[in-house]
């Protein structure tokens, strides 16, 4: 990288999210419409609207995670970080502190699993999983059941879980759950242990200070955002990561957020040009950020 700065996105526009805190949002694509999924770590709702290009938004639904059989939470005092689709009716959903992932059924509306993370002591993230200010800020599902986290900081890291007992497979896009896949969930109460983990390092880690969250982008890639940066990058898959490599040295892209992106908590892709960042305020007015390369 050279010492100029990476170029800005383009805001198209800011939009309403209805959700609290905004700490993440996901993205399904279902016959042909983009269904926009939004949690906050203030409350246990979760707003779902459909998203056209030059109409925004329409036809928001929020639904309280809090009032489903099995849900374990208080209903306002969350700590929700991430949330994650499939493409059927799964929705998975991180807390950070305690850090465990809960999978809910939209269909059913049944809570079908309560994922706990862990760091065993032979685990690459053993040590660095103590802190309760410093877990699991993205996710991301993977095939065979496996989940991939975006850990924020100490270290700056993407982490592969799966079952206790299970090996690491390494991060690639043939491991990416696709857009129309079911997700292989687990069902109850069940143990998850680190398995892999890649650490940001050298020019990754010099342009990104956080990771604040993680989506999966057009091409198949991952794109991570940074809060403190400011910053969109994108981690090339053209070459996969194994398990034991261990670290990300190169950023294939980075864009810096349109001017005015304060807080910036949670990241999706809309389409190939376009993605929509989530802000974290109290107000749900102007809490969400759509923008894009410049056309130029």
């Amino acid at each position: 990288m050279s010492g100029d700065k990476p170029p800005r996105l383009e805001l198209v526009e800011r939009v309403d999210l209805p959700v609290v805190e905004a700490s993440d949002l996901t993205v399904r694509n279902v016959a042909g419409r983009t269904e926009v999924l939004v949690v906050g770590d203030r409350t246990a709702h979760v707003a779902s609207g459909e998203y056209e290009p030059g109409r925004g938004f329409t036809d928001w639904e929020v639904v309280d995670l809090s009032s489903l059989p099995g849900w374990p939470l208080p209903p306002h005092d969350s700590q929700l970080e991430a949330i994650a689709v499939d493409g059927g009716s799964l929705v998975a959903i991180m807390r950070e502190d305690p850090p465990f992932v809960l999978v809910a059924d939209t269909t059913t509306g049944t809570v079908v699993a309560n994922i706990r993370l862990l760091a065993p002591a032979d685990s690459p993230l053993a040590g660095s999983w103590d802190d309760p200010s410093s877990r699991g800020e993205g996710l991301v599902l993977l095939r065979d059941g496996r989940l991939l986290v975006a850990k924020e900081k100490r270290p700056r890291a993407l982490i592969e879980f799966a079952p206790v007992g299970s090996d690491g497979r390494g991060l690639s896009r043939e491991i990416l759950l696709g857009p129309d896949e079911s997700w292989d969930a687990p069902t109850g109460a069940v143990d998850y242990a680190a398995v892999a983990m890649w650490k940001l390092r050298g020019a990754a880690k010099q342009a990104l200070d956080d990771i604040s969250s993680m989506t999966i982008g057009p091409n198949r890639d991952l794109w991570l955002l940074s809060d403190k940066s400011r910053s969109l990058a994108r981690v090339s898959l053209d070459v996969p990561l194994a398990p034991t490599t261990g670290e990300i040295r190169e950023l294939a892209e980075i864009w810096r957020l349109p001017k005015g992106t304060e807080k910036p908590e949670g990241v999706a892709a809309i389409d190939d040009d376009t993605i929509l960042v989530a802000l974290d305020t109290v107000s749900m007015l102007q809490n969400g950020v759509i923008a894009r390369r410049p056309s130029n």
